[in-house]
């Protein structure tokens, strides 16, 4: 492989971790920086702020077309992952969770010594049945991850007949715009999370919120602690929902690029799922032998359930995989 036209490359790729390739935009961070006042800096600011809470709320209101949500509907945490393991830390008797799924719920339930079950999906792709009780704990990703595939609501519904509470991630809302808000009012056990790592290209900063019925926030307040989230991550969060029409055109072009570099995939004899998100996934064999030799090549994906996930990044990054790819194959 030392001819390979990858290999004479000094690239480093990063399509592990479902990052927004196109960076938080420069204006709003400067801007954000000129307005914050150092004593600002210097105090705690309980979370989440006024201006956060609203922000919020008028997003949620604007995108899930619903009037009951207000700030005694929503919490914030420093990220997804805060909120997962906020969560958890209210201890529930079994977690649930439907594999292939979200790898990081495992990493919580057994830091923190929960009884879990988990119920395979149906081809990858469809919830089973499963006998749901009070005090279960159910952790489903809509859009999935790692599939990048949404469940219908007729699913969703489903589980939310049972006494269980029913937890739905929802970190790639902004790629599908499908949301489970509109079940909030009638269903108690409902409980939704998201985060802005993805499309607000906030991965470093670590910022998400839950949005649940006032008793649940309520639960979630008592283990969360009132500082969780930096103030200026906060105002950070703030400019970028004012300002959202700036991500809104990058995620038209991220969609591009993954109905693109399905279409490529495909034309090597793979079989993507159906993504509605910023990453593909498909199952092949030797899976980790193929992520291995990419590494060597300086392109990074993940390997999860005998598939690999990759993360749609730009133009030419995607060209550089999916040419490695086509190397590897042969």
């Amino acid at each position: 492989m030392g001819g390979s036209k990858i290999m004479n490359k000094p690239i480093r790729i990063k399509l592990d971790e479902n990052e927004n390739p196109y960076g938080f935009p420069k204006e709003i961070f400067e801007k954000v920086a000129r307005e914050m006042d150092s004593d600002y800096i210097a105090r705690y600011t309980k979370a989440p702020t006024k201006e956060v809470s609203d922000a919020l709320i008028d997003y949620i209101k604007e995108t899930a077309r619903v009037n009951f949500i207000d700030g005694e509907w929503i919490t914030v945490s420093a990220g997804a992952d805060d909120a997962i393991k906020l969560l958890m830390e209210l201890r529930p008797e079994r977690v649930v969770l439907f594999p292939p799924t979200y790898f990081y719920y495992y990493y919580f339930v057994k830091g923190l010594k929960l009884n879990y079950e988990e119920f395979p999906l149906i081809d990858d792709l469809y919830i089973p049945e499963v006998e749901l009780k009070e005090g279960d704990m159910v952790f489903l990703p809509n859009p999935n991850n790692p599939t990048g595939h949404l469940f219908k609501d007729e699913e969703i519904l489903k589980l939310l007949e049972s006494p269980a509470t029913v937890v739905i991630d929802e970190a790639y809302f902004e790629f599908s715009w499908k949301t489970s808000v509109k079940f909030l009012k009638d269903h108690k056990n409902l409980v939704i999370i998201r985060t802005f790592s993805k499309a607000f290209a906030f991965a470093g900063q670590r910022f998400g919120y839950i949005i649940a019925h006032p008793e649940m926030i309520e639960k979630v307040n008592s283990v969360k602690g009132d500082y969780n989230v930096p103030s200026f991550v906060m105002k950070l969060a703030v400019k970028a929902l004012r300002n959202r029409s700036l991500f809104l055109g990058k995620i038209k072009e991220i969609e591009m690029e993954r109905l693109r570099m399905a279409e490529e995939l495909e034309n090597l004899g793979l079989k993507p799922f159906p993504s509605q998100t910023n990453f593909l996934y498909f199952k092949v064999k030797n899976a980790e032998e193929i992520k291995d030799k990419l590494s060597e090549m300086g392109i990074y994906v993940r390997v999860l359930w005998d598939g690999i996930r990759v993360s749609i990044g730009k133009k030419e990054e995607n060209d550089a995989f999916i040419e490695a790819l086509k190397e590897i194959l042969g």
